[in-house]
Protein backbone atom coordinates (compact mmCIF):
# COMPACT_ATOMS: atom_id res chain seq x y z
CA UNK A 1 0.00 0.00 0.00
CA UNK A 2 1.39 3.36 -1.04
CA UNK A 3 0.85 6.39 1.16
CA UNK A 4 -0.14 9.39 -0.92
CA UNK A 5 -0.90 12.94 0.23
CA UNK A 6 -2.66 15.72 -1.65
CA UNK A 7 -2.71 19.46 -1.02
CA UNK A 8 -5.31 21.45 -2.95
CA UNK A 9 -5.54 25.21 -3.38
CA UNK A 10 -5.48 28.13 -5.77
CA UNK A 11 -1.79 28.82 -5.03
CA UNK A 12 -2.34 32.39 -6.17
CA UNK A 13 0.57 32.69 -5.71
CA UNK A 14 2.28 29.76 -4.01
CA UNK A 15 4.28 31.01 -1.01
CA UNK A 16 6.75 29.79 1.59
CA UNK A 17 3.94 28.92 4.00
CA UNK A 18 2.68 26.33 1.52
CA UNK A 19 6.13 24.91 0.84
CA UNK A 20 7.49 24.88 4.39
CA UNK A 21 4.28 23.31 5.69
CA UNK A 22 4.62 20.48 3.19
CA UNK A 23 8.30 20.03 4.02
CA UNK A 24 7.38 19.71 7.70
CA UNK A 25 4.69 17.17 6.80
CA UNK A 26 7.15 15.11 4.79
CA UNK A 27 9.72 15.22 7.61
CA UNK A 28 7.14 13.71 9.96
CA UNK A 29 5.07 11.41 7.75
CA UNK A 30 7.35 10.60 4.80
CA UNK A 31 4.52 10.08 2.32
CA UNK A 32 5.55 8.21 -0.82
CA UNK A 33 4.39 11.25 -2.77
CA UNK A 34 2.88 14.62 -1.89
CA UNK A 35 0.97 16.17 -4.78
CA UNK A 36 -0.13 19.78 -5.07
CA UNK A 37 -3.53 20.08 -6.77
CA UNK A 38 -4.06 23.60 -8.15
CA UNK A 39 -7.73 24.28 -8.81
CA UNK A 40 -8.97 25.90 -11.99
CA UNK A 41 -12.27 27.39 -10.82
CA UNK A 42 -12.45 27.66 -7.02
CA UNK A 43 -15.96 27.37 -5.63
CA UNK A 44 -15.53 29.25 -2.33
CA UNK A 45 -13.02 31.89 -3.47
CA UNK A 46 -12.83 34.62 -6.09
CA UNK A 47 -11.50 33.73 -9.51
CA UNK A 48 -7.69 34.00 -9.66
CA UNK A 49 -6.29 37.09 -11.39
CA UNK A 50 -3.60 35.09 -13.20
CA UNK A 51 -4.03 32.20 -15.60
CA UNK A 52 -4.01 28.56 -14.48
CA UNK A 53 -0.87 28.06 -16.58
CA UNK A 54 0.92 30.84 -14.69
CA UNK A 55 -0.07 29.41 -11.31
CA UNK A 56 1.19 25.98 -12.38
CA UNK A 57 4.46 27.51 -13.62
CA UNK A 58 4.97 29.14 -10.21
CA UNK A 59 4.26 25.84 -8.46
CA UNK A 60 6.79 24.06 -10.66
CA UNK A 61 9.43 26.60 -9.67
CA UNK A 62 8.50 26.36 -5.98
CA UNK A 63 8.76 22.56 -5.69
CA UNK A 64 11.88 22.17 -7.83
CA UNK A 65 14.49 20.16 -5.95
CA UNK A 66 11.95 18.31 -3.78
CA UNK A 67 11.72 14.81 -5.32
CA UNK A 68 8.73 13.69 -3.22
CA UNK A 69 6.66 16.71 -4.36
CA UNK A 70 4.62 16.65 -7.58
CA UNK A 71 1.78 18.54 -9.26
CA UNK A 72 -1.54 16.93 -10.20
CA UNK A 73 -3.32 18.83 -12.99
CA UNK A 74 -6.69 17.06 -13.00
CA UNK A 75 -8.59 20.09 -11.66
CA UNK A 76 -6.84 22.47 -14.06
CA UNK A 77 -7.80 20.18 -16.95
CA UNK A 78 -11.41 19.78 -15.79
CA UNK A 79 -14.06 22.02 -17.38
CA UNK A 80 -16.31 21.98 -14.31
CA UNK A 81 -15.83 23.76 -10.95
CA UNK A 82 -13.19 22.34 -8.61
CA UNK A 83 -15.10 20.09 -6.21
CA UNK A 84 -12.74 18.16 -3.95
CA UNK A 85 -15.20 15.28 -3.58
CA UNK A 86 -15.03 14.68 -7.35
CA UNK A 87 -11.24 15.01 -7.36
CA UNK A 88 -10.96 12.42 -4.60
CA UNK A 89 -13.34 10.08 -6.41
CA UNK A 90 -11.05 10.26 -9.42
CA UNK A 91 -7.95 9.67 -7.29
CA UNK A 92 -9.55 6.76 -5.43
CA UNK A 93 -10.45 5.08 -8.72
CA UNK A 94 -6.76 5.21 -9.67
CA UNK A 95 -5.44 4.18 -6.24
CA UNK A 96 -7.95 1.66 -4.92
CA UNK A 97 -5.55 -0.07 -2.52
CA UNK A 98 -3.54 2.95 -1.37
CA UNK A 99 -3.80 5.29 1.59
CA UNK A 100 -4.96 8.73 0.43
CA UNK A 101 -4.61 11.75 2.70
CA UNK A 102 -5.97 15.22 1.98
CA UNK A 103 -4.04 18.07 3.61
CA UNK A 104 -6.05 21.11 4.69
CA UNK A 105 -5.78 24.07 7.04
CA UNK A 106 -7.88 24.22 10.20
CA UNK A 107 -9.96 27.06 8.74
CA UNK A 108 -10.86 24.91 5.72
CA UNK A 109 -11.66 22.01 8.03
CA UNK A 110 -14.16 24.14 9.98
CA UNK A 111 -15.88 25.06 6.70
CA UNK A 112 -16.15 21.43 5.56
CA UNK A 113 -19.98 21.27 5.88
CA UNK A 114 -20.20 23.93 3.15
CA UNK A 115 -18.24 21.83 0.65
CA UNK A 116 -19.95 20.00 -2.19
CA UNK A 117 -20.79 16.40 -1.14
CA UNK A 118 -18.63 16.93 1.94
CA UNK A 119 -19.77 13.75 3.71
CA UNK A 120 -18.27 11.69 0.89
CA UNK A 121 -14.77 13.10 1.41
CA UNK A 122 -13.80 10.95 4.39
CA UNK A 123 -15.06 7.80 2.68
CA UNK A 124 -12.42 8.47 0.02
CA UNK A 125 -9.46 9.82 1.99
CA UNK A 126 -8.01 10.70 5.36
CA UNK A 127 -7.70 14.30 6.50
CA UNK A 128 -4.46 15.79 7.77
CA UNK A 129 -5.53 19.07 9.38
CA UNK A 130 -2.89 21.76 9.89
CA UNK A 131 -3.35 23.66 13.14
CA UNK A 132 -3.52 27.44 12.71
CA UNK A 133 -3.24 29.63 15.80
CA UNK A 134 -5.55 32.35 14.51
CA UNK A 135 -8.47 29.91 14.33
CA UNK A 136 -7.82 28.14 17.65
CA UNK A 137 -10.75 29.86 19.37
CA UNK A 138 -13.16 29.58 16.44
CA UNK A 139 -16.44 27.78 17.17
CA UNK A 140 -16.59 24.23 15.82
CA UNK A 141 -19.79 23.41 13.88
CA UNK A 142 -21.86 20.56 15.29
CA UNK A 143 -21.41 18.49 12.12
CA UNK A 144 -17.63 18.82 12.43
CA UNK A 145 -17.72 17.82 16.11
CA UNK A 146 -19.65 14.69 15.20
CA UNK A 147 -17.11 13.92 12.49
CA UNK A 148 -14.25 14.23 14.98
CA UNK A 149 -15.97 11.93 17.46
CA UNK A 150 -16.10 9.21 14.80
CA UNK A 151 -12.86 9.70 12.92
CA UNK A 152 -10.18 11.55 14.87
CA UNK A 153 -6.97 9.63 15.59
CA UNK A 154 -4.03 10.78 17.71
CA UNK A 155 -1.45 8.26 16.48
CA UNK A 156 0.13 9.17 13.15
CA UNK A 157 0.72 5.49 12.38
CA UNK A 158 -3.03 4.92 12.45
CA UNK A 159 -3.40 7.66 9.87
CA UNK A 160 -0.73 6.09 7.67
CA UNK A 161 -2.30 2.63 7.97
CA UNK A 162 -5.76 3.89 7.03
CA UNK A 163 -6.89 4.06 3.42
CA UNK A 164 -9.50 6.67 4.40
CA UNK A 165 -11.79 7.84 7.21
CA UNK A 166 -9.14 9.08 9.69
CA UNK A 167 -8.57 12.68 10.86
CA UNK A 168 -5.24 13.73 12.34
CA UNK A 169 -4.21 17.19 13.57
CA UNK A 170 -0.65 18.33 12.92
CA UNK A 171 1.36 21.35 14.03
CA UNK A 172 3.51 22.23 11.03
CA UNK A 173 4.71 25.55 12.45
CA UNK A 174 3.01 28.91 12.30
CA UNK A 175 3.65 30.71 9.01
CA UNK A 176 1.84 34.03 9.07
CA UNK A 177 1.77 34.30 5.31
CA UNK A 178 -1.23 34.45 3.00
CA UNK A 179 -1.59 34.71 -0.75
CA UNK A 180 -3.97 37.65 -0.26
CA UNK A 181 -1.36 39.59 1.70
CA UNK A 182 1.32 38.79 -0.87
CA UNK A 183 -0.90 39.98 -3.73
CA UNK A 184 -1.61 43.22 -1.86
CA UNK A 185 2.10 43.81 -1.19
CA UNK A 186 2.92 43.12 -4.83
CA UNK A 187 0.33 45.68 -5.93
CA UNK A 188 1.77 48.21 -3.47
CA UNK A 189 5.36 47.42 -4.42
CA UNK A 190 6.31 46.57 -0.82
CA UNK A 191 6.97 42.82 -1.14
CA UNK A 192 10.43 41.37 -0.80
CA UNK A 193 11.09 37.75 -1.70
CA UNK A 194 11.27 36.59 1.94
CA UNK A 195 7.74 35.15 1.93
CA UNK A 196 7.79 33.46 -1.47
CA UNK A 197 10.42 31.25 -3.13
CA UNK A 198 13.02 33.40 -4.89
CA UNK A 199 12.38 31.77 -8.27
CA UNK A 200 8.65 32.51 -7.92
CA UNK A 201 9.41 36.13 -7.02
CA UNK A 202 11.58 36.49 -10.12
CA UNK A 203 8.87 34.89 -12.29
CA UNK A 204 6.23 37.28 -10.93
CA UNK A 205 8.47 40.26 -11.70
CA UNK A 206 9.32 38.99 -15.18
CA UNK A 207 5.66 38.30 -16.03
CA UNK A 208 4.49 41.54 -14.36
CA UNK A 209 1.82 39.69 -12.38
CA UNK A 210 -0.46 41.12 -9.66
CA UNK A 211 0.11 44.73 -10.69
Amino acid sequence: MRRLAFFGGTFNPVHNGHIETCKAIQSCFNFDELSFIPCKSPVLKEEPVVTPEQRVAMLELAIKGNPSFSIDLREIERDTPSYMSETLESLRAEHQEDSLTLIMGYDAFLSLPYWHNWKKILTLANLLVINRDEYAESPVPVAVKELLERCQVTDKERLLRSKANAIYFFDAGNYEISSTRIRNELQQGTLTDGNIPHEVYEYIKAQRLYQ
